[in-house]
């Protein structure tokens, strides 16, 4: 069996590697976690995946959440709430949040609650979207916060790769098999980095020196 000899500076240079996809993976999520901290929300990122709110906001569009007191929510802020399971067949029940802006609020004597009627800037009526003559409030407790900033159009790839989910893994695997072949070559094949290595010296020694203007008498 061969002895792979592997030199200590190919050594740090992989560490160095896995220390920086370490941190760059680490990074993403201690990232998150600081904006649900300083936002006061879970959703502190969303991506706009419906036109109802043009032309304010766009498909694609990427939202800065920030959570709020429900007492302090006026009208016309652009709210993020769960309406699942809040409006009853056969309204269409909507999986994913909804961004749409509040035209009114009321405080429930009864419970003690806020409770907001939203509208989507393109919709004709009030929520729930396409409801003639009915409206479902939204309780405070299904708002998830407000939207504090708007970033055009920069969730446009993630929605391209969410909606080709072979392409996205074949780029990831195709990634994640590159960093791996290379990591493997560093180790199997110590001695291409030392000649490497040996060479740029070599040439290095063997350079002219340049003269300085002492040097040629001037």
């Amino acid at each position: 069996m061969t002895k792979i000899n592997i030199s200590k500076k190919q050594k740090k240079e992989t560490l160095i590697t896995l220390l920086i996809i370490i941190l760059a993976v680490g990074g993403i999520f201690a990232s998150l976690g600081i904006l649900r901290v300083s936002l006061k929300t879970e959703n502190p990122l969303v991506i706009v995946i419906s036109d109802s709110m043009e032309p304010t906001i766009y498909r694609g569009d990427l939202l800065i959440i920030q959570g709020m007191d429900p007492a302090e929510i006026e009208n016309e802020t652009i709210i993020l709430y769960n309406s699942l399971g809040l409006w009853p067949p056969p309204h269409r029940q909507v999986e994913e949040p909804i961004v749409h802006r509040v035209i009114s609020k009321y405080m429930n004597e009864t419970d003690g609650k806020w409770y907001f009627i939203t509208l989507g800037d393109n919709n004709d009526d009030t929520d729930p979207p396409g409801s003639v003559g009915i409206e479902i409030p939204v309780p405070e407790d299904r708002v998830i916060g407000i939207v504090r900033t708007i970033i055009p159009k920069i969730g446009l790839v993630k929605m391209w790769l969410e909606k080709t989910p072979f392409i996205s893994t074949i780029i990831l695997v195709g990634l994640s098999i590159s960093l791996l072949i290379s990591i493997i070559w560093d180790f199997t094949h110590p001695e291409k980095n030392d000649e490497n290595e040996e060479e740029f010296e070599e040439n290095a020694d063997n350079k002219p020196e340049k003269k300085s203007a002492v040097d040629l008498g001037i």
